[in-house]
């Protein structure tokens, strides 16, 4: 099993251990930005790194304390050999360029830096961490490997960030408010990059899992190296390569993390204090050694095994610093590595989950369509079924008008008849006095126009008092008190009522056809969505499993040289040794019996 399971099975390991020179791109690139496709040197440092005779070795030559002109601090600067070209960078600087990269990058196994110290590791040391000539000098050999190691890729050594990072007189702080930099998404699952988008960035619509984000942010090993944020929901189609892929990822991590850590820990740990007892053994002989004048041979004997002490002193504190370099600081890198590639895997995951929850909102919206005008149709139904009912019931109000119409005029002629005979004097609907009145009246009379008394009396007219009337006053009575209460009710209720049908849907069939409309539009947006997120989960699924492909061929490459580097390593110890003890046993034996 390894990075790259795939139905081939056992025959990923059979493949050459390096690419050839002349295959540029391997395999696709996901990238979150617009990005000149590998192959072509860009500029002067693109063109030192792919020289076709071999590979430029890049070197971090000197670590050195700087000043730093905006704080009372200082840091410590590493000088990077390019060529003949030299240029400083600090370490906050090569943190950022690896951020950077694995923004741009998101499927890409960036290689690791060496992690900054803990809290407690500065407090161990008093706070002068960055003074401390081991660190210092592991940094400088760990820094070293990661812009070799980029150098190297088959991607990401054709990345002009890069090339800008190794070119002197650049300002990396301005550099890093400048496109592309600038231009970058936050999120990689929210904007990416299809061969369907161009050069455009995509905004998602859809779901995306509420995790963070798994751009391996950090130095070492990524965003779960710093916390522990909560496992992305399972899929419900997974891909098998991609399980398997997470499976042994896990099983490596624990292996190298966990026993073997410990182990190799506590063996550079015993060879420490072997080391020191020999120092102190080798001085003690020594001095033994003068005490024995007398016997010249004695003397020397004891004197070769002092020395064979120390050789063996010297050997050991050898032996360790070869473990610690070409041993303990490649396993400490590849447990980084399985952190990225964690992330990575996640990644892909979170975009695996974000693609099914866009297809699944787009089975929503389809059965909701379905359902609006399934609603639809049953409304067109009922009204045309209203419709044939109201036909008939209109010609049969027609009828009943008519005959009222008939019965309200022979009601009229039995009045007339009535009236006639009143005139007789048999019948009359009206007082006598006003019969009289009504009799004496001509067609001109005014009952309404004032007599002369009433415009010269004032006394006989009981209006004359009254003020003129105002058109605008009402001419009402006035209101009792619980009558303007219930009419303030009213009021209330009527606003009330009317807020509702505002709130309310006053036509349904406007708002059913108008919703119809929508989720067809929305429809029609998810179908383009989802054929461009599936794009993009085949495009980083190809790109995370060419990687890992590519990853696979160097660790079987990096293990084969820690096993030989740790075999040479007690070779020579063991032959340091060897010749050490074998001179004092030659002497031994030259004492007289």
């Amino acid at each position: 099993m390894s990075f790259s399971d795939s139905d081939d099975g056992g025959n990923q390991d059979t493949r050459p251990t390096t690419p050839p020179m002349s295959y540029t791109e391997p395999y696709t690139a996901f990238t979150t930005i617009p990005r000149a496709a590998p192959g072509t040197p860009c500029c002067g440092i693109s063109t030192l790194l792919h020289n076709p005779h071999g590979y430029t070795t890049l070197l971090v030559t000197s670590a050195v304390k700087v000043a730093d002109g905006l704080t009372a601090g200082a840091f410590v600067a590493y000088t990077i050999k390019v060529g003949d070209s030299e240029v400083k960078r600090r370490y906050s600087e090569f943190e950022a360029l690896r951020k950077v990269l694995c923004r741009i990058y998101p499927t890409l196994i960036v290689p690791p830096i060496p992690e900054k110290h803990s809290i407690s590791n500065y407090a161990n040391i008093q706070n002068k961490s960055k003074e401390d000539a081991a660190m210092v000098e592991k940094r400088k050999r760990m820094l070293q490997k990661f812009l070799n190691r980029l150098a190297r890729h088959e991607i990401l050594s054709y990345e002009h960030v890069f090339h800008r990072f190794l070119e002197a007189g650049v300002s990396w702080s301005e550099l890093m408010h400048c496109p592309p930099i600038s231009t970058l998404p936050k999120n990689p699952l929210n904007a990416t990059l299809t061969a369907s988008s161009s050069s455009a960035s995509l905004t998602r619509s859809a779901s995306v899992p509420n995790t963070p984000s798994s751009s391996q942010s950090s130095p070492g090993a990524g965003p779960s190296a710093s916390s522990q944020p909560i496992a992305p929901p399972p899929l419900r189609q997974p891909d098998p390569r991609f399980i398997d892929s997470e499976v042994f990822t896990q099983k490596f991590s624990n292996q190298l993390s966990g026993s073997m850590d410990r182990s190799q820990k506590k063996v550079v740990r015993k060879l420490g204090e072997i080391a020191n007892d020999n120092s102190d053994l080798g001085a003690t002989l020594n001095g033994f050694s003068l005490n024995e004048s007398e016997c010249v041979p004695l003397a020397n004997a004891i004197e070769k095994i002092g020395q064979a002490v120390d050789s063996s002193f010297m050997a050991t504190t050898a032996l360790m610093q070869a473990l610690e370099i070409n041993v303990n600081e490649p396993m400490q890198e590849y447990v980084q590595y399985a952190s990225i590639i964690k992330s990575i895997l996640k990644f892909r995951h979170q975009k695996h989950i974000q693609t099914e929850s866009t297809a699944d909102q787009l089975e929503s919206k389809r059965l909701s369509l379905e359902n609006l005008e399934r609603m639809e149709t049953e409304a067109k139904r009922i009204e045309d079924a209203l419709k044939r009912e109201r036909t008939p019931t209109s010609g049969s109000t027609a009828s009943a008008s008519a005959a009222r119409a008939e019965r309200h005029s022979g009601d009229d002629d039995a009045s007339g008849d009535f009236g006639g005979a009143g005139e007789e004097g048999t019948f009359t609907n009206e007082p006598e006095s006003l019969n009289e009145d009504t009799n004496d009246t001509s067609e001109d009379h005014n009952p309404y126009a004032r007599s002369p008394t009433a415009t010269t009396d004032p006394q006989s007219n009981h209006y004359a008092q009254l003020p003129p009337a105002n058109p605008y006053a009402h001419g009402h009575a006035p209101t009792p008190i619980g009558a303007k209460r219930r009419s303030t009710r009213l009021n209330v209720f009527s606003a009330l009522s009317h807020t509702i049908h505002g709130i309310i849907d006053v036509d349904p069939e406007a708002t059913r056809r108008n919703n119809i409309g929508k989720t067809r539009d929305a429809i029609v947006q998810l179908e383009e969505q989802l054929e461009t997120t599936n794009a993009d989960l085949d495009k980083i699924s190809r790109a995370v499993q060419g990687d890992l492909d590519r990853f696979q061929r160097q660790k079987i490459k990096d293990l084969r040289d820690i096993l030989l580097a740790y075999a040479k390593a007690h070779k020579k110890w063991c032959q340091k040794n060897l010749g050490s003890w074998q001179e004092a046993k030659d002497n031994v034996e030259q004492i007289p019996a």
